[in-house]
């Protein structure tokens, strides 16, 4: 990544310690995650979701900007490290009209990149998107936990106990909760959520 894009990205100050939400103060735990604590353990993010962030996400999500998934995944690299390069990592999937409407998964750009770097194993298939959910963003709060309930389903042996789950960015968690809550139920004890950017929503 170039000095200029690095110098853009701003990492989320005083992050949830599991679902990275920013806080007003270090160390802690947000509400949302002390009341209805989500099956993942943690999230690792790298930025804020606000400009010239958003503009990348959109543009790689919508623009097939293959530039901005190498940035992303560049980005995630460093805090990554920390993760044993045994465990796997997971992309969210698209349900497969949209990956044939889109014609490429944003999320699984992003994950190939850092698993070539990192050595790290690749699970493409191991999940499978069971519901053609409306987009999250364009729902309300409320609506968005009910859109994405039982919307995945694990389509492989997965034989690691812990994984790691990737997306691009993270709004409410919902997203994540579900996929988390599948992966759970399938007997994967731990799963650490890796995000692009974490918007303080």
């Amino acid at each position: 990544m170039c000095h200029g894009c690095q110098s853009l990205i701003q990492a989320p100050t005083n992050p949830c310690q599991i679902c990275a939400k920013p806080l007003n103060q270090p160390g802690g735990i947000c509400g949302e995650c002390r009341s209805d604590p989500p099956a993942f353990s943690q999230t690792i993010c790298a930025a804020i979701y606000e400009p010239p962030v958003s503009t990348w996400v959109q543009q790689l999500k919508f623009g097939n900007r293959m530039d901005r998934a190498r940035i992303m995944a560049e980005a995630l690299l460093k805090p990554l490290q920390a993760i044993d390069n045994n465990i796997p990592i997971i992309p969210v999937p698209l349900h497969p009209k949209r990956l044939r409407h889109r014609g490429y998964n944003q999320a699984h750009e992003i994950a190939k990149i850092i698993a070539k770097r990192q050595n790290r194993p690749l699970l493409s298939d191991a999940l499978i998107r069971t519901k053609n959910t409306a987009m999250q963003a364009e729902l309300h709060e409320k609506q968005r936990a009910n859109n994405v309930r039982a919307a995945f389903a694990v389509n492989q042996p997965i034989e690691s106990d812990t994984v790691i789950v990737l997306d691009d960015v993270m709004t409410t968690g919902q997203t994540l909760r579900s996929v988390a809550k599948c992966l759970n139920q399938a007997g994967v004890d731990e799963v650490i959520v890796a995000v692009f950017a974490r918007s303080g929503a």
